[in-house]
């Protein structure tokens, strides 16, 4: 088989490299429209500093087994650090208490329960109720699960007796922070997956991971390599213009003046791409309803808030941190405890980094404003420190991740609903997960599954590839947060 896969995000480098490891392929071409490969998952340079900073602050948690295999298959174990236990920090910086939900001894759902008493940020009485959400979680089949898709998360928990403090203080944090998406929005049947997979899963699936380098550094050397190892012929700021269709079936891709043939076609791009591919007058019926479908998905926004210091602002034990009652400023994470010694900043020079999630509301703020919330939040958590900032850059990424509001779900295609010679992958497809790099791996393989002809459960490791770091996995670094 010869295959062109558009599109090198994390959906198209797994996809080709999955594809590539099989011998029925013969060749496999790879289009990226930029200069770079990663997609969303990248990095962007400071026209002031040179130095390059993530997009955004991503993590990656031990449950990302798919994209966490896709790495090991790439030789990149070392891109990421990873908790040799979960460890998750909450501060509340105008009263200056901080605390961390960890797992304990117990078995899940219950593994938490130990550090969730312990919380301070909510009274006895919100936590004793949150155990009829928790153990509503993990009674919860796959069947009943996708039945919720109509119905708003706040709902389900109000239904479920969780009390406006435990709302406000925990369930919002984690879908807001993981979703990239209000929980007045967002769909229970996402939601469900999140507690049920992640933090009230197996007791290692909240396992943060810390990339050791800005994300294009990261992962752009490794996975590049593995794709030029593997056969696949890879063509950067190549833009792909239209899809070629033969008889209601696509038969290859238009690159300007170039045709190039192929008996499959993997769509791997975000999906508002992906819509004016499939709906071009000579696509299929298929491919047209796909688009349709995806016309009735949304994007919603990050920013990320980049500040460099003269010398440490924050301790230098200091990892991350959940921001209680901030609506701007989320989370806190110190990218010097992640990097490299060699990747870090020059001269005992300090880089604090901020996502916000849910963005759309806070687009039009300027960098001063956001720069004031920033101090104002670092300047109550550290008062003490005398160090200086020396540079705040601010990214703003308003298609940063696909929105998977109430009543998504039959919008989301399957890998091989777009017709004949044509397999759909992104973190829009319907793969179970919501806009992560996770969804965007299982993603990419599912395309390759649906074209090999294999049978495969997303849930199971590709069968090829390395498995998934456990805890004390040789070949992967621990970071030891305790």
């Amino acid at each position: 088989m010869r295959i062109v896969v558009i599109g090198a995000g994390i959906a198209g480098i797994a996809s080709a490299l999955a594809l590539a490891d099989d011998k029925r392929v013969k060749e496999v071409t790879l289009l990226e429209a930029r200069k770079r490969i990663g997609g969303r998952v990248g990095s962007v340079v400071d026209p002031v500093s040179q130095m390059e900073f993530d997009n955004c602050q991503h993590a990656c948690f031990r449950v990302y087994e798919r994209f966490l295999q896709l790495l090991g298959r790439a030789g990149a174990q070392t891109a990421v650090k990873l908790q040799t236990r979960t460890n998750l920090p909450f501060t509340l910086p105008e009263k200056g208490i901080s605390a961390i939900l960890k797992d304990g001894r117990l078995s899940p759902p219950n593994h938490m329960l130990g550090s969730i008493l312990k919380f301070p940020f909510l009274a006895f009485k919100d936590k004793a109720k949150m155990r009829k959400a928790v153990s509503a979680f993990a009674k919860m089949n796959e069947e009943e699960r996708l039945k919720l898709d109509e119905m708003p998360f706040i709902e389900w928990l109000e239904n479920n007796g969780q009390t406006k403090k435990a709302i406000d203080r925990f369930w919002r944090f984690f879908v807001l922070a993981a979703l990239n998406m209000q929980l007045e929005d967002a769909s229970t049947a996402v939601c469900a997956l999140l507690f049920k997979r992640g933090l009230f899963g197996d007791p290692h699936a909240f396992d943060v991971g810390a990339f050791q380098d800005h994300l294009s550094g990261a992962i752009d050397s490794d996975l590049s390599q593995a794709l030029e190892e593997s056969g696949v012929e890879l063509r950067c700021s190549t833009s792909a213009s239209e899809l070629i269709w033969q008889g209601g079936k696509c038969t290859g891709v238009r690159c300007g003046d170039e045709n190039i043939f192929a008996d499959w076609v993997v769509m791997a791009t975000p999906h508002h791409i992906a819509r004016k591919f499939l709906s071009h007058g000579d696509a299929s019926g298929p491919a047209k309803a796909v688009a349709g479908r995806l016309s009735n998905l949304d994007y919603t926004a990050l920013i990320g808030l980049h500040a460099i210091y003269d010398e440490p602002k924050a301790p230098e034990d200091f990892t991350f941190s959940a921001i209680v009652d901030e609506p701007v400023i989320q989370m806190i994470f110190n990218r010097n405890s992640e990097l490299a010694e060699e990747n870090k900043p020059a001269e005992n020079k300090q880089w604090l980094s901020v996502p916000i999630s849910f963005a759309d509301p806070f687009m039009q703020m300027s960098d001063d404003e956001l720069r004031q919330d920033f101090e104002k939040v670092v300047n109550l958590m550290w008062p003490q420190s005398t160090a200086n900032l020396e540079r705040f850059f601010v990214v703003r990424t308003k298609r940063a991740t696909c929105a998977f509001p109430i009543g998504s779900h039959p919008h989301r295609p399957d890998a091989g609903d777009a017709g004949e010679g044509i397999s759909l992958a992104g973190d829009y497809t319907s793969q179970g997960w919501p806009s992560t790099m996770e969804g965007a791996a299982r993603s990419g393989l599912q395309a390759a599954a649906l074209i090999l002809s294999r049978d495969w459960n997303p849930d199971e490791n590709w069968p090829e590839w390395p498995p998934y770091p456990t805890r004390k996995s040789p070949e992967w670094i621990d970071w030891a947060c305790e």
